[in-house]
């Protein structure tokens, strides 16, 4: 069955690493990012790949109200979202006591906060159906502590926590038609030999 994809690109240092490995033949692809040109090379692949349309909206995935406006002109002009990939994050690279409070929140809202606003804004139609897919690109920096990265780790934990949760509250609900995935993928610190 083709499926509309929602996938938050890196909305605000965009690299446009989004991989399309699972698209199908015929999928839909709905790309947000915070750069026009992060979009536009997301969209080149994913056509690359596959998918019968691309749409591109701009939206700082940091701002509840940037997300919900942009995801009611989604759900307007493209229809409901079946599979919702949050993969922004961001990465202060200071120590926590180094890093301004701005940067704090900001690691906060795009790496947790953000994922509460785009699951508000699709989930429903989701459930509605009993029909979807959840996914959720955090780190195993989510799932075991770093140096150097208290505030990416703390961002990452609250996206597993508040994902694996929300999986939960789908089951009890008898919603089991709702997919669940927590993707936390390896770093390293690269050295120069």
């Amino acid at each position: 069955m083709n499926e509309t994809k929602l996938i938050k690109v890196k909305p605000i240092f965009s690299d446009s690493s989004v991989r399309h490995d699972e698209l199908l033949p015929g999928d839909t692809e709905v790309l947000w990012d915070i750069s026009e040109e992060g979009n536009k090379e997301t969209a080149r692949l994913a056509k690359e790949k596959g998918a019968s349309a691309v749409y591109t909206y701009i939206c700082d995935c940091s701002k509840k109200s940037e997300v919900y406006r942009v995801a009611d002109q989604v759900k307007r002009e493209v229809g409901d979202v079946g599979i919702l990939i949050n993969n922004a994050g961001i990465v202060t690279g200071k120590k926590f006591i180094d890093a301004p409070d701005s940067l704090l929140e900001k690691t906060m809202e795009v790496n947790s906060m953000a994922h509460f606003w785009t699951y508000k804004a699709f989930l429903p139609a989701m459930m509605a159906s009993n029909h979807g897919h959840l996914v959720s690109i955090a780190s195993s920096a989510g799932l075991i502590a770093c140096n150097g990265l208290a505030d990416y780790c703390a961002s990452k934990f609250a996206a597993v926590g508040f994902a694996e949760s929300v999986g939960l509250e789908l089951l009890a609900l008898g919603k089991d038609g709702i997919k669940t995935t927590i993707v936390c993928p390896l770093f390293y610190q690269h050295r120069n030999v």
